[in-house]
């Protein structure tokens, strides 16, 4: 109890001297949008508020800008501002709700400190849409996110302003941490590094280490803990832990407002209140307003060693600006961890209703926030898989899935709603994820790890440790696999193939199209031997049209199948022989798995070794392999093109890499991963069976370059990346030519 005086004291010393630095214009002035009720307040209509113009914000174009304005005209900023994220956001979509939610909090804390000096770093940086616009790069936003165009997240590169890159969750205190010791042990003359992490974020296990990190350091800091209870995508899915957010943390600040120390430390502080003069009771009302926290919250961070503040309202311009000017002016060099109460989507109704709070959004209306999206030909990959799933955990009762955080990105979402108790949704924790679905699959379930590959590079030790080495039948599940279009190079899935190939035990597959995931689904659930990976693409699926008429599948009443069939372990298949034939629609093949034998150089094509060249996908460039034979073999009448799916890299067909080897002069390998993938394991299996040695054998393979692939479509990332129809036929036609010694005419061969 002495302790808890004693914070209490501290506290309201802390907002009683804070008080006096409010503007003398200002005082006892709200904010337009202040406090949570005025959001439930507003009108009906969307955009009821919404200013005709924005004279504050036309007269912002950097932060030093804003230091001549008064509380009332912050307020009127805040106000600008989130309307100027709401209209922008609707034109080009991008990540929403984050950034309402932190609109008086950037206007703050560059208010407060002085950027590019002082350090401000946000954590993943899906919501400094608010910052990048004060920071001269507001009329860029027609841009956002698109080619050669202004990123999602805080990049280095493309302002100073940036303090820090990002993209992923949990870095913000280490980062901060790192600049403070920097800027001490070089002397410089300021040392404010801030660091903005979400309740989100901070279930990671690096913001844990770092806060540890930064107690025994005692380095001088501020953490600012954006509390808005949204710590999944969506918040609220069904699960194991019932529809609660998936932190223990969250559940702990949400009941400091109700516990019975902090209920008896506001009567107090009530009852003594009536004593002061109305003036003084002002500033009282503050003291209650975020020293509460300091009462019964503060003793985790504490033990961390950061002095605690909070929690208070992180949309009251008033209170925050004086707390902050105090924490920046203060000598102390112990971290200090500020705890505001947000709301995500905050100041905008459709995104307050929205389950997601519309956290990542199209172009959209703004009255309605109805996005504007057009009915997809087919499925998304992560729906077909989450009902796959399904399917089979009705057959499998030991089947449960995993998430770290991202249910609706993963479709485990959609699996928590047939099967809540078998869902687990971990937060942010890919680490534990892992080694939580090891435990599982010890004790005889089949736990479906389901994470975003970008992701599970953080999880990568535990994937070797825990998993592999003891062989443990977990199922990792690989969602965005390839590039990934507008979030750019921080959530591209290019390099699972190559950190997962090289560890010992592991199954990878990854399909060519929707209905050979349902198939690799059903696998996965079938296989216990050992660790398996599923690895599949952003986007939706190519339907029954396309599969029929570039694929070759022979689908019974043109309907595509919606139940997988497991696979034969480390079976690929032939899709295409010369000639254009499509093998799935021979009588003798199984349409939805089986593999076929190839009759190479039949008819007058591929009549000579040189003349007959074979294409070996794995994922989802197949489908731009078969265009790219097509063509080929439309150019030139002598060429026979035959593709293949390699559907696994662990273990390889040998078989069918041997067959292709024997019976062609040219081999092409394609996939959408980097170097040291499914090519090299191809070229490195080849050598070693001395396939290349007579040297009639010309291999290529086509990989990702090596570089970073900035916001775009995906189509063109893969253009960048020279993976799309045109490149795989151009590089198959200059091979061709070199086997046969053809003449070359505009960098094409010209084949007898």
């Amino acid at each position: 109890m002495k302790r808890a005086i004693q914070s209490a004291a501290v506290a309201a010393s802390l907002i009683s001297q804070a008080a006096g630095f409010a503007p003398s214009a200002t005082r006892g002035a709200r904010p337009q949008h202040a406090g949570r009720g005025a959001v439930l307040s507003e009108s009906a209509a969307a955009d009821a508020d919404r200013p005709l113009s924005k004279p504050i914000l036309d007269s912002v174009t950097f932060p030093h800008d804003m230091k001549r304005l008064d509380m009332r005209e912050l307020q009127q900023l805040a106000h600008e501002l989130r309307w100027e994220v709401i209209e922008s956001v609707s034109q080009t979509g991008g990540h929403f709700s984050s950034s309402l939610g932190v609109i008086e909090l950037t206007i703050a804390l560059h208010y407060v400190f002085d950027m590019p000096e002082d350090d401000i770093i946000w954590d993943v940086a899906h919501q400094c849409y608010p910052h990048k616009m004060l920071t001269g790069r507001r009329d860029r936003f027609p841009t956002l996110r698109q080619l050669d165009g202004m990123s999602g997240f805080c990049k280095r590169k493309e302002s100073e302003y940036d303090s820090f890159g990002a993209g992923h969750s949990s870095t913000s205190i280490s980062a901060a941490q790192g600049m403070s010791v920097a800027k001490s042990l070089l002397q410089k003359r300021r040392n404010n590094c801030i660091a903005v992490i979400g309740d989100g974020a901070i279930t990671g296990g690096m913001a844990y280490e770092a806060m540890n990190s930064a107690g025994y350091l005692t380095s001088r800091m501020i953490v600012v803990l954006n509390d808005n209870g949204q710590v999944s995508l969506p918040t609220g899915t069904q699960s194991a832990g019932g529809v609660k957010p998936a932190s223990q943390l969250s559940a702990y600040t949400s009941n400091l407002l109700v516990s019975k120390p902090f209920q008896d430390f506001r009567d107090f502080a009530k009852s003594l209140n009536k004593l002061f003069p109305e003036n003084v009771q002002d500033v009282n009302k503050r003291i209650d307003e975020y020293a509460r926290g300091v009462v019964t919250g503060g003793t985790l961070f504490e033990e961390l060693g950061f002095f605690y503040v909070g929690p208070i309202d992180g949309h009251d311009l008033e209170n925050m600006v004086p707390i902050l000017e105090k924490l920046r002016d203060s000598d102390s060099n112990k971290p200090v961890l500020l705890h505001l109460k947000t709301t995500k989507g905050y100041g905008y109704e459709p995104a307050l209703k929205a389950s997601d709070r519309m956290h990542g959004v199209g172009k959209f209306d703004i009255k309605t926030g109805i996005q504007f999206k057009g009915k997809a030909a087919a499925p998304s990959f992560t729906s077909i898989f989450a009902n796959a799933l399904i399917d089979a955990a009705t057959e499998h009762r030991e089947i449960v899935g995993i998430t770290a955080a991202m249910p609706g990105g993963t479709g485990m979402d959609i699996f928590g709603r047939r099967f809540p108790k078998r869902t687990f949704d971990v937060g942010i924790a890919e680490q534990h994820a892992v080694t939580f679905a090891a435990g599982m699959a010890c004790e005889g379930l089949k736990p479906f790890c389901c994470i975003y590959s970008t992701f599970m590079q953080r999880g990568y030790d535990q994937v070797v440790h825990d998993v592999a080495i003891q062989n443990l039948p977990v199922r990792m599940i690989l969602d965005r696999a390839g590039v990934v279009g507008n979030d750019g190079p921080t959530h591209h899935g290019c390099y699972d193939l190559a950190y997962m190939g090289c560890i010992p035990n592991l199954t990878i597959m990854s399909p060519s199209d929707e209905i050979e995931l349902r198939n690799m689904v059903a696998t996965a659930a079938d296989f216990d031997e050992g660790p398996i990976v599923l690895r599949y693409p952003r986007g939706v699926g190519y339907a029954a049209d396309k599969l029929q008429t570039l694929f070759g599948y022979d689908l019974q009443d043109g309907e595509v199948p919606t139940k997988g069939v497991a696979i034969e372990i480390g079976k690929g298949r032939i899709i295409r022989e010369p000639g254009g034939i499509r093998t799935l629609s021979k009588p003798e093949a199984v349409p939805a798995n089986g593999s076929t034998d190839s009759t190479i150089g039949a008819g007058s094509r591929g009549e000579t070794r040189e003349s007959r060249v074979a294409i070996l996908s794995i994922g989802s460039r197949l489908s731009e392999a078969l265009i790219a034979a097509d063509e080929l073999e439309e150019s030139y009448p002598n060429l026979a093109v035959t593709v293949a799916d390699a559907r696994f890299m662990k273990p390889l067909d040998k078989d069918l890499v041997l067959s292709l080897a024997a019976d062609n002069g040219v081999i092409v390998t394609v996939e959408e991963g980097s170097v040291g993938g499914f090519g090299d394991h191809v070229l490195h299996f080849l050598s070693h069976e001395g396939a290349l040695d007579s040297g009639d054998l010309r291999f290529r393979p086509m990989v990702m370059p090596d570089t970073y692939f900035e916001t775009a479509t995906q189509y063109e990332q893969y253009e960048m990346a020279g993976l799309n129809a045109r490149h795989i036929r151009d590089q198959v036609a200059k091979l061709a030519k070199t086997s046969a010694g053809a003449e070359v005419v505009d960098g094409l061969p010209v084949l007898a």
